[in-house]
């Protein structure tokens, strides 16, 4: 469902609840959803870049007009991202957007994943494959010239800490072979390469307060499990798997003695939200810090037991372990039951809030995060040039999220990016008449089945983030962008024809082989 922006039908739910004391559940058809939740917008991109003698980009001059259906949602914030999130992976010395949203009469859309990243990179990493090749180079090589640099500041005064980027490009250019095939495989069959950059968590909360981003509960009692309270929503994204590891680690128990309760807002303190890629970075940290003032009270207890300084202690395989002295290593159970001692439960809090950062300037909160995910995609496709029909031969995703701290989850939050995203590069569309959408199903509504996925490598890699939770950054959206362009040059590579419009169906490709034949006959 929707997030990040509050819906009719969600107000009117807890009108309803308050209205009846009872619980009021809502229930959707398929054409109802089309039509009450809000999707990407549609946003045409003009874009001009340039480059000096030694390949370095010198500026970009972006423009962007955004159709936003009939009501504002994250509009602002949606017109605002279009142009900042172009701050990266490269330097770009000099910058100016301009952004206008504007009302139709269409459903409104709003904040998706990649939230106002995904349009604008389509536009960049194909532009950056065209001066490539103006300028006589291997695109994979002038990515490579301009890319930003850990401790840094772009010019819009994003702080920029740790930076995977460049072993992203040559992991997946490496693994790929983009370098020895690019522009020497068969007509018809080709291989492109596209880049990314997205936050972990906007800086900014969505509340005018001082209250945290994120906050956890932790208590613990006389049967040794961790109870862990969070507002982080499980969306099926493992958040819950995550604030448990976060817990498990600091205190060196078994997963299995974390038991995670999200589900309700009477126990579990506030927390912002699951959008914009927040929430291992945010909740993450808040349970590292609630799970760290457990420990303190479990390693003084063991002190209390065995002697020496509670500094020299720590928890390892439900043992708070003297690393001094291994003779006073004290079992988890003994020193619970001295803490717990004229005291009962054991209770803590942790919470996140973002560093101050970011410029003065009118706009310059919109993108601040406190790190920054990085990724390199290269797609093989192969294009029948007599159908236009386009084949994902198979991708090659490098992913930098810090520190990967389930990377199961992670190879999973990548490869669901991957299919979302060709999914808007190949098929997806939403087709109006008069203001009514006339493919509110999943029929006239192409989305790729698990037949059309191609194999995905996924390359994890990890920069380990100086201030992500163990180092880990975010993993959910940004991996989605950079496929798209890399599709579309892949596609040029193969049958040398620029496809500037999602999605790149089999007419609109068909389309540009055979105006790009009518114009070399033409020369000739």
């Amino acid at each position: 469902g929707g997030k990040s922006d509050p819906m009719a039908h969600e107000v009117i739910a807890a009108l309803m609840a308050r209205k009846t004391g009872r619980p009021v559940k809502f229930t959707y058809d398929r054409e109802e959803v089309f039509l009450t939740n809000y999707g990407r917008h549609p946003t045409e991109t003009q874009l001009s870049m340039c480059v000096d003698e030694n390949h370095k980009i010198t500026g970009l001059d972006l423009e962007a007009l955004i159709d936003g259906g009939a009501y504002g949602s994250y509009g602002v914030v949606t017109t605002y991202y279009n142009g900042v999130l172009t701050q990266g992976p490269y330097v770009i010395p000099n910058f100016r957007y301009h952004g206008r949203r504007v009302y139709t009469n269409k459903p409104p859309c709003g904040a998706m994943r990649g939230h106002g990243a995904v349009n604008t990179r389509f536009a960049l990493e194909v532009q950056l494959d065209m001066l490539a090749e103006e300028v006589g180079i291997n695109p994979a090589d002038l990515r490579l010239k301009n890319l930003l640099q850990p401790n840094t500041t772009t010019v819009n005064e994003f702080r920029i800490t740790s930076v995977g980027i460049q072993e992203c490009i040559e992991k997946a250019t490496e693994r790929s072979g983009y370098r020895e095939r690019w522009g020497k495989l068969p007509y018809g069959h080709g291989i492109g390469l596209g880049c990314g950059f997205y936050i972990s968590g906007s800086a900014l909360p969505i509340h005018r307060s001082r209250m945290p981003q994120s906050t956890v509960h932790l208590k613990i009692d006389m049967d040794g499990g961790v109870t862990l309270h969070s507002g982080a929503s499980e969306i099926g994204q493992g958040s819950d798997t995550m604030v448990a590891q976060m817990a498990a680690e600091v205190l060196g128990l078994p997963i299995s003695m974390i038991r995670v309760k999200t589900i309700d807002t009477d126990l579990a303190p506030i927390d912002l939200g699951s959008y914009s890629s927040r929430v291992t970075f945010m909740a993450g940290n808040a349970a590292k810090r609630a799970a760290e003032v457990i420990h303190g009270k479990l390693t003084r207890a063991a002190a209390k037991i065995a002697g020496g300084n509670p500094e020299d202690y720590a928890m390892r395989d439900a043992k708070v372990v003297n690393i001094v002295d291994d003779s006073k290593t004290v079992d988890y159970f003994a020193a619970l039951e001295e803490a717990l001692a004229d005291n009962g439960a054991l209770i803590a809090k942790g919470t996140y809030q973002s560093p101050k950062m970011g410029g003065t300037y009118k706009g310059a909160g919109a993108g601040l995060s406190p790190s920054y995910s990085y990724q390199a995609f290269v797609a093989e496709v192969k294009v029948d040039p007599e159908t236009g029909f386009v084949r994902i031969v198979k991708v090659w995703a490098a992913h930098d999220c810090g520190r990967a701290l389930n990377p199961l989850t992670v190879e999973g939050q990548i490869e669901g990016s991957v299919h979302m995203g060709l999914g808007q590069a190949l098929s997806e569309s939403l087709l109006y008449g008069r203001g009514m959408q006339l493919n509110a199903n999943f029929l006239d509504y192409r989305a790729l089945s698990a037949k059309e996925m191609p194999p995905v490598d996924v390359i994890i890699v990890e920069s380990d983030d100086p201030e992500g939770p163990f180092g880990a950054k975010e993993c959910g959206e940004g991996a989605l962008a950079p496929i798209i362009p890399a599709v579309s040059n892949a596609i040029y590579d193969a049958v040398g024809v620029r496809l500037k419009e999602t999605p790149m169906t089999p007419d609109r490709v068909l389309s540009a082989i055979e105006k790009a034949k009518s114009h070399a006959a033409a020369r000739v």
